[in-house]
């Protein structure tokens, strides 16, 4: 099976539920960004170890870590494999001893996790076509003067929009790195595509 390592970027706020952040991650080209939205503790533990910040107190995926280091387990590698209906489903891959352990595990969990070991992140080239937002430039690209905008009241029904028009948005949308509107477009052009 083809893997694809991911990175991750970053975080963001939800702009379409309360609460919730979007864990922007990266293939290795850096050619796709793929939005995870997530909850609030999540984002928060992923956060204080990007900006590696020290805690008073361990947070669970710190205390988490700190168990499996002192049973002699490792996390080896985390797998995003399977996207249904909106979620991503992961695999912690542990070593203890010579022996390999696979758990399942929430992919906002395997990354907060991910970034305690620094190890790797993988997911697959069909996962990465499904939520992938093309970030990267084509060659003999032209850019339109035209130019639109697309209000909130608009993010639902989009069916009004050309491809062509959507296709400038989802573009305008990446390079304001607002990932969660893209992925809505990026879904809508699809849409359009297979009409």
């Amino acid at each position: 099976m083809d893997r694809v390592k991911l990175k991750v970027l970053g975080l963001s706020y939800s702009m379409s539920q309360t609460g919730a952040y979007a864990l922007i991650l990266s293939d290795e080209p850096d050619l796709h960004r793929i939005p995870i939205v997530i909850g609030m503790p999540e984002a928060q533990s992923i956060a204080i170890q990007l900006e590696k910040i020290q805690t008073q107190r361990p947070l669970s995926h710190d205390l988490m870590k700190a168990l499996a280091d002192a049973m002699n387990v490792v996390l080896k590698e985390v797998f995003i494999y399977r996207l249904d209906a909106g979620i991503f489903y992961s695999e912690l891959f542990f070593e203890s001893g010579k022996s390999m352990i696979k758990l399942d595990s929430r992919t906002s969990d395997a990354i907060a996790l991910a970034l305690r070991y620094d190890c790797p992140i993988y997911t697959t080239p069909e996962i990465i076509a499904k939520a992938g937002i093309v970030v990267g430039h084509e060659e003999g690209h032209v850019n339109e003067p035209t130019v639109v905008h697309m209000s909130e009241r608009d993010e639902n029904d989009m069916s009004g929009y050309s491809e062509q028009e959507l296709t400038r948005m989802l573009r305008e949308a990446v390079e304001m790195e607002e990932y969660e509107k893209a992925s809505k477009l990026r879904d809508a052009i699809r849409k359009k595509s297979q009409q």
